[in-house]
């Protein structure tokens, strides 16, 4: 610090001091209750979300609990073929589509997929996605299911029962 500073000057930068520090006091004293109040009204919203939430999860388990014992297992398809029959990709594709809903929709590659898990064992080499599109797009063609969405490029037909 300088030695040269005239008491008057010093005198003046303290007031100066006094009164920033003052004023700080009394802005930072005004937050404080405004953060106070603000703190009252979130704890509070806080407390009421915590209940509702806790409200909620224990309802939607109850309803899960109801729903799981209500529900009704689903039927396991069969997946016998009659022995020595010969096996068409078309007729299993048939059998397959016969199980599903008749909301759901369904093209040839999930046909073809359920097609070789049902009856994988039996065929002597796994359906092949064509083959049972062709099928499909036979079978509207003959009005046994109805097209819900036609094929594009990349994009392969749906149809629905």
């Amino acid at each position: 610090m300088r030695q040269e500073m005239s008491v008057w000057k010093l005198l003046t930068d303290l007031e100066a001091c006094v009164k920033h520090h003052e004023s700080q006091e009394a802005h930072h004293a005004e937050r404080e209750v405004y953060h106070r109040e603000q703190r009252a009204t979130h704890a509070a919203e806080l407390a009421t979300a915590r209940e509702r939430l806790e409200a909620y999860r224990t309802a939607a388990e109850a309803a899960g609990e109801l729903v799981a014992r209500s529900r009704i297992p689903p039927a396991t398809p069969k997946d016998d073929l009659p022995p020595g029959a010969s096996i068409r990709v078309s007729n299993l594709a048939a059998r397959v589509m016969e199980t599903k809903d008749p909301t759901e929709t369904f093209g040839g590659a999930s046909i073809a997929r359920e097609i070789n898990q049902r009856y994988g064992k039996h065929l002597s080499r796994p359906a092949q996605v064509r083959n049972v599109a062709t099928a499909l797009r036979r079978m509207a063609a003959a009005g046994r299911i109805r097209l819900v969405e036609e094929g594009r490029a990349y994009h392969e037909a749906l149809y629905t029962r």
